[in-house]
């Protein structure tokens, strides 16, 4: 009987120092998973306390905010469960998750086309024509180099969800969403949206503005944003960048 109760003591041992006690790597995977988040995010978790085995209250700093969220083991594993707001009210993840970050990461890949048009709009006016290019690039490309650091220090590579922009430089625009008559001084400036997908949608010279859209759905974070010699022609309908 002895024998057992030692051999039953050491299994149970044996299970408690093989189970992976839930930590900061596990956390931010969670989040990280959650929220979506790129290279550019900052995330720090400032603490971790164990309410039970199933159920633990991380307070994280994610960017610039600071919040407590609640976290469940599930069959699974961990996940995101609840978000505590500023009235100190726990809401369901999914729904601060949704919107956290894809519509800002929406309108920081406008900002960066914005900066990345600009930069080719100073260079067609000291050269009379667009650098070449033809889709995406690195920081060794000629086009990378023909910009920076003379005109911008350093160039936008991946928008905020990881994917390529994809610039069309002179007569390379031709045939990029329908669009056509481009010549050696045109450029178009193109991020996949959300989903990193090219979208099937076609720029209309009869409705300029109809490819403008507002953000009702998910599916809306996936739409292309597109940007043909400074102007838009796809993208968010927003007032303020």
């Amino acid at each position: 009987m002895r024998n057992k109760i030692l051999v039953l003591g050491l299994v149970c041992l044996l299970f408690m120092c093989c189970t992976k006690k839930f930590d900061e790597v596990q956390a931010k995977d969670v989040i990280k998973s959650a929220f979506e988040l790129t290279e550019k995010d900052t995330l720090e978790i400032i603490g971790i306390s164990m309410e039970s085995k199933d159920l633990a209250i991380v307070k994280i700093k994610l960017n610039d905010a600071q919040v407590s969220s609640k976290m469940r083991k599930y069959d699974k594993g961990w996940q995101l469960d609840e978000v505590q707001n500023e009235l100190g009210m726990w809401i369901p993840a999914d729904t601060i998750t949704r919107f956290f970050s894809q519509p800002e990461k929406q309108k920081d890949a406008m900002k960066n086309i914005i900066i990345i048009s600009t930069a080719i709009a100073d260079f067609v006016t000291d050269n009379g024509q667009a650098p070449t290019q033809d889709g995406t690039y690195d920081e060794n490309s000629s086009f990378y180099t023909s910009l920076c650091p003379f005109y911008l220090k350093s160039l936008p590579i991946k928008d905020p969800w990881g994917n390529n922009y994809r610039i069309y430089c002179g007569k390379a625009g031709n045939g990029q969403y329908g669009i056509s008559g481009c010549v050696s001084d045109d450029f178009i400036v193109v991020s996949y949206g959300k989903d990193g997908k090219k979208e099937i949608w076609e720029f209309n010279v009869s409705s300029p503005e109809a490819g403008i859209f507002v953000v009702n759905t998910d599916d809306d974070l996936n739409k292309d944003l597109v940007m043909w010699n400074g102007s838009w022609v796809r993208g968010l309908r927003i007032t303020r960048y």
